[in-house]
């Protein structure tokens, strides 16, 4: 396993990031369970390949602002979904173009390659301009920005 070296650990204390919760975020139960580089990139051959070792990771600084854009996303998908709740609960029509108007908006602001969006049982769902694939991007039940394939319609749903 490797551990973070001193320049990512200070990097993300200068981000208000503790190791552990930087390797929670990336799907590890602990610092200690790191397998990204040492460097903090989640990619574990990033020294040597991204940059060489006297080098500084670009990649972190990346990943944290990354991190950044998704916590002032979920933020702001929290009222939208708030707003659809609303809506499928009151049935009318101001409610449901409320909802509507506040997803345009989200998605315009946080998904700007989107070319559709939806506002589903299970979360916001979009299509990009890049494929053609339905993806979970909030997720309501976890309350979390994800980026899921749900192309089947059942996923959707669900």
């Amino acid at each position: 396993m490797t551990q973070l070296n001193h320049e990512a650990r200070e990097t993300l204390r200068s981000a208000g990031i503790t190791p552990g919760q930087w390797a929670k975020r990336h799907g590890y139960e602990s610092a200690k369970d790191w397998r990204g580089d040492e460097c903090g990139c989640t990619d574990d051959r990033c020294i040597g390949y991204h940059h060489d070792a006297t080098d500084e990771c670009g990649c972190l600084p990346a990943l944290i602002e990354e991190l950044r854009r998704d916590e002032r996303k979920l933020t702001a998908a929290r009222p939208v979904w708030a707003a659809h709740v609303r809506a499928v609960e009151s049935g009318t029509a101001e409610d449901r173009a409320a909802a509507d108007q506040l997803a345009d908006e989200w998605a315009a602001e946080y998904n700007p390659g989107a070319v559709w969006h939806s506002l589903t049982p299970r979360g916001i769902v979009y299509r990009n301009q890049w494929n053609d694939r339905t993806w979970l991007i909030y997720d309501a039940d976890r309350d979390s920005i994800e980026a899921a394939d749900v192309t089947d319609e059942t996923e959707i749903s669900a």
